[in-house]
């Protein structure tokens, strides 16, 4: 894999004020918040639905005044699919965002899969 290239652009003090708010309170570097700022826009803009919120457990996708998508994803089983239960089990939830959700978990497998496993162990434990 090709190393990632460098992006430079300006931005006003403003901005940059905020950023390093951001970064400070999220704990990240610069790169490191930059990054996850514009994956999570990307994301974003592909899957309108999806919103990220901070948790305890620390920043997750969820869909917009609904569940987390690791519990649309769990529910719908390790093949992501819409299913009868999936429906029954976010019963408030529209259909087309739960089917979002289950694209998005598709699509970030690495964000979502070690959440679900991790629930999980604890369901179990």
């Amino acid at each position: 894999m090709p190393l990632p290239r460098p992006l430079c652009t300006r931005v006003s003090r403003e901005v940059e004020s905020e950023l390093e708010r951001v970064f400070l309170e999220q704990q990240w570097t610069p790169s490191e918040g930059l990054r996850r700022i514009l994956l999570e826009w990307l994301a974003a803009e592909r899957f309108p639905q999806i919103e990220f919120r901070e948790t305890r457990a620390g920043r997750r996708a969820a869909l917009r005044g609904g569940p987390e998508v690791w519990e649309v994803a769990a529910a719908a089983g390790p093949g992501r699919a819409m299913s009868a239960a999936v429906g029954q089990r976010f019963a408030g939830t529209r259909t087309e965002a739960l089917e979002e959700a289950l694209a998005y978990a598709k699509q970030y497998p690495t964000q979502i899969d070690p959440i679900v496993a991790r629930e999980e162990r604890l369901a179990r434990a």
